[in-house]
């Protein structure tokens, strides 16, 4: 850690050295709104591309650097039309913005941060995954595609079941929004994958760091929101984007659509999008071997339409998200001897062929969300909106026929969840400000055949206030939310063949306060407190089953607390035209955290012999670090560093705190040509990625020690083509380009087989509009 401030501060020196440049000048200006004339403060005013940007004072007055040539300015303001301009920039320059009040920005939960951004929780980190990062993404699952997030690594069961981890915390603690919405599936399942087609997004945002003020509960940890862009607005226009990739390992084929469109004068103000998706993968490879039974099918849908007038607005949305996933051979094993051989081994011991047959075992999971939405503008400065969302998820689990006979699955779920959110924002000329909210949820499943959790009915309602102020250099903000949850579980007891019933409620309250101060225009410092809680799931308390896609046997237990966690955060963000640098540092105390604990036997079910799990919980805390370097000595050369540092520490055992992310550090170059030849836009980029060995983790706590260290190398290419009047955008990437055999300590499946090996993907996108 030393080292790796001792390099921010070496960097940070430099750039001090280089403040003479005669190459840099001021960019100056206010943002009103255009009917009024009243400032706009706390305006985002970025450079796109770049890590410059700037809060607007509360008189709507900002300043930041630019180098000299032409820059791109792109100016934003919650409830207003995004504004972007470009000139050349020889010499000073004033550029105001007069925005108009528009709706756009209220259909998304959080507005972009490439540099300093509005946010819903405005002192809370948050990275913004868009453009070519996003590009470089299409394909992969949600979880893969966080990867790069400094920070958010993954928790995994075999090569195409992932979920986001932030800061060492996942499953239910992890907020999930598709388009606004929060995903309510069965995500508290260690390999049940978000149910979100990544091709939809526009721009994926993490907030790390505890969010429940805003969402909950379930944001305890944070929140990952995947937010298709705006509908277009533009009279009588149609357009569209095309997307194919394919890659080498899995075969993997996968084709994305989208068309949308603004109708024409007659209906003016409404808008349309229709998207689709169908993606098939076989048998994934390690270096080594194929590992049988891995691949996938699916097929995705969603449809847009909306309304909007200057003051009011309605929209409609429908997504349907349909998968079926093979799971891997060998996992499940007829004796505990048998099962014990396989774990010391380490590996697959039978060969298999490629395939995209999917073979028992293997799951199916569809997951329908139904939006309405709307907002009416009270005033030039306050409206007040409203959200209700109806999903459906339902989950089969085929288990092999020579283990039953019958065509049935052995695990039949289905969850029904309808949610309802009104907000009311305001600010106001002198600084303030805020939103208000309320919220509530109903849930409820249904059961059959094989038993895993029982039938649940769940009611929860919140109330919130944020309010933030801004003042000069200083932007603080405070909030308060209260939660309260009914939960009612009908219980299978197997001793006495009936169902007993039970009902618990839960109620907290949550409380955030920040402060940002900004020490010149480049340069600020942020730090935020946050208080939350979290009820125990339904599976933690009830669950008692056969988790056969993973081979565990699970055991909840109905006594457990309510999670009760204090978390500090503290940031240092710095950034021109040449430099980026953002050092994040946290320290999150977890009394009565609730983890799933290896117990270090093994249990003997129908199926086979399974690793055995139980809920439990303890007092821990987590404390760790995340760097970001992003340097451009010159326009065409850009170098990227970062580090993810956490140590976990279980004070109730006084060990370490199992399944905690070991130490990561991603380096990556590129180098862009510009055009060449036919060729345009072309960038050549390498990366390097090293996870270390996990040390912290408790001794003869596991069935398998962890795995050693490893480094991966990555490149990609990326250029454009004109082909009559229409852009082809093209990305070649190669993953584990040495195809180095390894292990990952959040892999599930690390205790029977390695990572899958070399793959080399190809990616094309063509946007293209029909006039």
């Amino acid at each position: 850690m030393r080292r790796l401030l001792l390099l921010f501060f070496i960097l940070f020196g430099k750039y001090c050295f280089s403040q003479t440049s005669p190459a840099q000048y001021l960019i100056s200006g206010r943002v009103r709104d255009k009917k009024s004339q009243s400032p706009l403060s706390a305006a985002s005013v970025t450079i796109p591309g770049t890590t410059t940007g700037i809060f607007t004072s509360n008189k709507g007055n900002y300043q930041l650097k630019a180098p000299q040539g032409i820059v791109h300015l792109h100016c934003e303001y919650v409830g207003y039309i995004t504004v972007d301009t470009t000139f050349t920039v020889n010499q000073n320059k004033v550029i105001n913005f007069d925005l108009i009040p528009s709706d756009k920005e209220l259909n998304q939960v959080n507005v972009r941060a490439t540099a300093i951004a509005h946010k819903e929780i405005a002192t809370q980190n948050m990275t913004v995954i868009q453009g070519s990062d996003l590009d470089r993404t299409r394909g992969l699952s949600l979880g893969d595609a966080l990867k790069s997030v400094t920070g958010v690594t993954t928790f995994q069961t075999g090569p195409s079941i992932s979920k986001p981890v932030i800061h060492g915390l996942t499953g239910s603690r992890v907020l999930i929004l598709n388009n606004g919405v929060g995903l309510q599936a069965q995500q508290w399942g260690q390999e049940h994958a978000p149910e979100i087609d990544p091709f939809i997004a526009n721009q994926i945002e993490v907030i790390k760091g505890a969010a429940g003020i805003r969402y909950g509960a379930d944001a305890l940890s944070g929140v990952v929101s995947v937010n298709p862009k705006p509908l277009p607005v533009d009279t009588g226009s149609m357009n569209g984007e095309v997307n194919a990739v394919g890659m080498t390992n899995s075969r993997l084929g996968a084709f994305s659509a989208m068309l949308e469109g603004a109708m024409g004068p007659k209906l003016a103000g409404l808008s349309y999008r229709l998207q689709g998706t169908v993606k098939r993968a076989g048998n994934t490879s390690t270096p080594d071997y194929i590992l049988g039974n891995t691949g996938l099918a699916e097929n995705d849908f969603s449809a847009a339409l909306q309304y909007h007038h200057k003051n009011y607005c309605i929209e409609g949305y429908y997504s349907y998200f349909d998968t079926k996933l093979g799971i891997q051979y060998d996992t499940e094993v007829g004796s505990i001897d048998d099962l014990q051989r396989k774990i010391a081994i380490g590996h697959p011991v039978t060969n298999y062929d490629f395939t995209y047959h999917i073979d028992r075992p293997y799951q199916t999971v569809s997951h329908e969300t139904a939006k309405a939405k709307g907002f009416i503008n009270i005033s030039d400065s306050s409206k007040i909106s409203l959200q209700y969302a109806y999903q459906v998820n339902t989950r089969r689990e085929f288990e092999p026929l020579s283990l039953s006979s019958s065509l049935a699955p052995s695990i039949y779920l289905q969850i029904h969840t309808s949610t309802i959110e009104a907000n009311y924002d305001h600010k106001d000329g002198a600084g303030f400000s805020g939103t208000v909210g309320l919220s509530g949820m109903n849930q409820g499943n249904v059961r059959m055949y094989g038993y895993l959790i029982p039938n649940f009915v769940d009611y929860d309602g919140g109330a919130y206030a944020i309010e933030r102020y801004s003042r000069g250099k200083w932007l603080l903000e405070a909030g308060g939310r209260y939660d309260y949850r009914w939960l009612r579980a009908y219980v299978f007891d197997d001793n006495v063949d009936k169902i007993n019933t039970t009902t618990t409620t839960y109620s907290g309250i949550s409380a955030t306060g920040g402060a940002t101060y900004h020490i010149t225009n480049d340069f600020k410092l942020t730090g935020n407190y946050s208080a939350a809680f979290r009820p125990p799931s339904i599976n933690e308390l009830y669950i008692d089953g056969v988790h056969q896609s993973i081979g565990e046997f699970e055991i909840g237990d109905i006594n457990l607390k309510t999670e009760r966690a204090n978390n500090f955060s503290l940031n240092l963000n710095y950034s021109n035209h040449w430099l980026a640098a953002e050092l994040e540092g946290y320290y999150n105390k977890i009394n009565d955290f609730i983890f799933e604990e290896p117990t270090g036997s093994y249990y003997r079910a129908r199926s086979g012999a399974l690793l055995k799990f139980q809920y439990t919980q303890a007092n821990v805390y987590f404390r760790g670090a995340d760097l970001n370097l992003t340097i451009r000595p010159t326009d065409s050369l850009e170098i990227s560093s970062k580090t993810s540092l956490i140590y976990a520490w279980n004070e109730t055992i006084h060990d370490y705190l199992i399944y905690t992310p070991p130490a990561r550090f991603q380096n990556g170059i590129t180098y862009h040509f510009g055009n060449v030849g036919i060729f345009k836009n072309v960038a050549l980029g390498a990366e390097n990625i090293y996870v270390a060995r996990q040390t912290h983790a408790p001794t003869g706590y596991d069935f398998a020690p962890p795995p050693g260290a490893y480094s991966l190398y990555n490149a990609h290419v990326d250029f454009r083509l004109l082909l009559n009047h229409t852009y082809l955008d093209f990305d070649i990437a190669a993953v584990n380009l040495t195809n180095v055999s390894y292990k990952d300590y959040l892999d599930r499946f690390r205790y029977f087989a390695n990572e899958p090996g070399r793959n080399i993907i190809f990616r094309l996108r063509v946007p293209f509009k029909i006039k």
